[in-house]
């Protein structure tokens, strides 16, 4: 069985863990208690939903525009972070629209909300986990990384003898030329997120009663899971893209250094793991719950 044998057996079983999962996710069904007013949160749930789309198709048309800034492939590694920044703000300005508790009898409730009371725990973890390899990545690429023969800093993989002599340079390779534009934009979409997810805790509650409440909270939970799933998908896409093409350069280099072959094989491990994570928070960012009354 040849090298390039069992990553595709790999992806292929992450592309079948994927699509069980967009099933399961699918089909969640959430039971609320029967009764009370919700016509407040029916007009909420319109505004999130449009709110959202429209940040997609923003993040649509800026992913397109940043795709064609750069020739050298750093346009191309923004492209999924920029779609997800859209679709984050277009999350936050749904919170930011949804209406007010009004009428002549109003009244408020003393409970205390917090992030992780919504957050879900798997997927959030997870995106911690993506984030911590992409910059421990990132900071190694950019450590041995070597100027190009344009004098571009940080852009090939060079190999050299004990004289400083360059025996072979490779590129691209993802060093500080692609990782700081690559850690701004993932920076700005953690922070984005930070303020969401803080916006939807904070804002208050359109009813006191209790299927009120319950449907409030399922709203909650559910922009919480869209917003760390455009997180995720932030990380993971450019980190298997990163992956992958720093796996291509160890492979040029492996005449000249023993230990390339091996990196490479577990940067393509990284780059299966970040792929299989993609696939979940798609399945994440698709799905939406299906609220019953008990």
């Amino acid at each position: 069985m040849g090298p390039v044998d069992p990553l595709v057996l790999a992806v292929s079983m992450v592309l079948v863990a994927g699509l069980l999962a967009v099933l399961m996710s699918l089909n969640r069904v959430v039971s609320v208690p029967a009764g009370g007013d919700l016509s407040v949160l029916r007009v909420t749930a319109t505004r999130l939903l449009w709110a959202r789309l429209t940040g997609l198709v923003v993040g649509l048309a800026a992913s397109w525009l940043v795709s064609s800034w750069d020739s050298l492939g750093r346009g191309l590694m923004l492209a999924a972070p920029v779609l997800g920044i859209g679709l984050l703000l277009g999350t936050l300005a749904g919170e930011l629209a949804v209406p007010r508790p009004h009428g002549p009898i109003r009244g408020a409730s003393l409970e205390i909300r917090r992030a992780r009371d919504y957050l879900p725990r798997f997927s959030a973890w997870l995106a911690g986990v993506l984030s911590l390899v992409t910059v421990l990545l990132l900071g190694a690429t950019s450590v041995t990384a070597s100027a190009d023969d344009l004098g571009r800093a940080g852009r090939v993989l060079a190999m050299t003898s004990s004289d400083g002599m360059v025996r072979s340079a490779v590129g691209p390779w993802p060093g500080w030329f692609y990782a700081w534009p690559m850690l701004a934009v993932l920076a700005t979409a953690f922070l984005l997120s930070a303020l969401v997810v803080h916006r939807v805790v904070q804002r208050g509650r359109p009813g006191l009663d209790a299927a009120a409440r319950a449907v409030d909270d399922v709203q909650r939970t559910h922009t919480a899971r869209v917003v760390t799933a455009a997180y995720g998908l932030c990380v993971a896409l450019p980190l298997a893209g990163v992956a992958v093409i720093a796996a291509g350069a160890l492979f040029g280099q492996s005449e000249f250094a023993d230990w390339a072959v091996p990196a490479a094989f577990t940067l393509l491990g990284i780059a299966v793991f970040a792929a299989g994570s993609a696939t979940w928070y798609l399945a994440e960012l698709l799905s939406r719950p299906t609220i019953r009354a008990s």
